[in-house]
């Protein structure tokens, strides 16, 4: 009886596992994960911001690149979609209109402000913060700035050595120096950190 030819098993490729490192981006997780798979001659596997990734010794950075956006936007869809994703869309977008009125109420107030009274100037700040970091709120930075220079208040006044957390004057003025020097920046919103600024203030010097 004659015997067939020996059938040879084909040797599985090994799966390794690659973990992205902290503030790692995408770009550099599939060139590390393809440099890993031309050096175990097998295929690579790793998570990125939850979604699956897998490279072979054959696979270029751009098409990793390109499917890992595809799945992002491909989750982000589904999510936007789901009863979930619609909720959370409409109470964000509640907030947002909640934080404009806020913001409409606070420069309504805004002229009439006593603003030789530091307390309530820093209290309005402190309301102000809130809506004017609020992404799609319209905040009038500009008629803020202007309204302030015309009562004698500069951003970014009485830093470094010019501070004195002693003299309750100089304080008062760094704190909404750094205030009104967030709303003509780049990102045109008040730091969260002047609440605590001001908390400190208070302790000091409020009436």
């Amino acid at each position: 009886m004659e015997k067939g030819p020996k059938m040879e098993r084909k040797e599985e490729q090994p799966m390794n596992t690659y973990e992205p490192m902290a503030g790692e981006n995408v770009s550099t997780t599939a060139e590390r994960m393809i440099a890993l798979a031309k050096e175990t001659k097998g295929s690579v596997t790793a998570k990125f911001n939850d979604i699956e990734l897998t490279a072979t010794e054959d696979s270029t950075a751009e098409d990793i690149v390109s499917g890992f956006q595809t799945k992002i936007a491909e989750a982000s869809e589904k999510y936007r979609t789901s009863p979930e994703g619609k909720r959370a869309a409409r109470e964000s977008e509640e907030r947002k209109q909640e934080a404009q009125r806020k913001a409409d109420a606070l420069m309504e107030q805004l002229p009439n402000l006593d603003f030789a009274n530091q307390e309530a100037v820093l209290d309005w700040i402190c309301e102000f913060q809130d809506p004017s970091d609020h992404i799609g709120v319209v905040k009038n930075q500009g008629e803020v700035l202007k309204i302030f220079a015309e009562h004698g208040y500069q951003p970014d006044v009485n830093t470094g050595e010019a501070f004195n957390g002693e003299d309750r004057d100089n304080f008062a003025r760094y704190v909404i120096g750094q205030a009104l020097d967030g709303l003509r920046g780049d990102v045109g919103a008040i730091h969260q950190v002047v609440h605590k600024f001001t908390d400190d203030w208070k302790k000091k010097f409020a009436s």
